[in-house]
């Protein structure tokens, strides 16, 4: 046989084996693909960043993210407009996925402004600029002075002093996030009693209302020294006589909101304190008194003082 046709087989049968191995290893690769099962995945929608609690969700808080179908609770939420304006029930933190039970709307949200509210106490809101509310910087759960200048001679008085703030805008908790936007409010919502509730309605009609706002460091270490008195009477505290302010006080069955009332009692009620104290989750603090019936229930600290005071 010739050189020429020897080489020319040769060739041809390197072409005819490697085309006859690559059909064999699609056909090997096919067959390990269809043994392997394809792994479905679904979106859901998670926190981009921390979301406090009591806070209203916006587009900016979210992202959304693929995981294993067989992953999916049925209680996930898949569908971004679900969660959008809405708002926390409870603190999510970054790439939680968010849950049907954990969102609520605003009408809803109403009802945690009310439970926020200690009894025999009002929420009420009063107007304020960007430098009547300084410049912003107020924020839930901060402590202020309430100042008003009235009249012709421009006089300014303190009318109210260490005022409870619930809310700013619609946002009842402290911004955690130091880097985030500032949202700009046009009022504040406070925690006064009846009395200073009507003080603080007159004062918006007479004049201009400005905000004075506590440092949180002052407030602390009066806290410090205030529980320090109390270590030190705590035992002289029990059958200690305290009066009620509000004009009517519910002892309760437990130290809790939610416990059965027992009684409704008046303004200037006197009740025997006895020496039981409890807090509840809300950081609420119960007394445990004594009725002149004799029947023992529970009272909110913030609706007694001392008989002596």
């Amino acid at each position: 046989m010739k050189p020429k046709k020897i080489l020319l087989l040769a060739v041809l049968s390197g072409i005819i084996t490697t085309a006859l191995f690559y059909l064999f290893l699609n056909k090997q690769t096919a067959a390990t693909s269809a043994s392997e099962p394809v792994i479905e995945m679904k979106q859901v929608v998670a926190a981009e960043v921390d979301i406090p609690k009591d806070q209203q969700i916006l587009k900016e808080n979210l992202v959304v993210k693929e995981i294993p179908s067989d992953q999916v609770h049925p209680e996930m939420i898949q569908d971004m407009n679900t969660a959008l304006n809405q708002y926390t029930t409870a603190d999510i933190k970054q790439g939680e996925i968010l849950m049907n039970h954990r969102i609520q709307e605003k009408e809803e949200e109403k009802e945690v402004v009310s439970r926020k509210i200690n009894e025999g106490y009002r929420a009420v809101s009063a107007e304020v600029t960007y430098v009547t509310g300084v410049s912003n910087l107020i924020q839930p759960e901060d402590y202020v002075d309430v100042v008003l200048t009235s009249g012709e001679k421009i006089e300014s008085e303190i009318i109210l002093e260490k005022v409870r703030v619930l809310a700013v805008g619609e946002r009842m908790t402290e911004k955690k996030d130091p880097a985030a936007e500032p949202v700009l409010y046009h009022a504040v919502t406070l925690e006064l009693n009846q009395e200073d509730t009507v003080k603080l309605v007159e004062a918006s009609a007479k004049g201009v209302l400005q905000l004075a706002l506590y440092s949180k460091s002052d407030l602390e270490e009066e806290a410090e020294s205030d529980s320090n008195k109390k270590t030190g009477t705590d035992k002289a505290a029990k059958g200690t006589e305290i009066i009620t302010i509000p004009a009517k006080s519910i002892i309760r069955q437990a130290p809790s909101l939610l416990a059965n009332p027992i009684e409704v009692v008046k303004e200037d009620t006197t009740l025997l304190l006895l020496n039981n104290q409890e807090t509840d989750k809300d950081g609420r603090i119960w007394l445990q008194v004594e009725m002149d019936n004799k029947e023992k229930g529970w009272i909110s600290s913030r609706i007694i003082k001392n008989e002596q005071e």
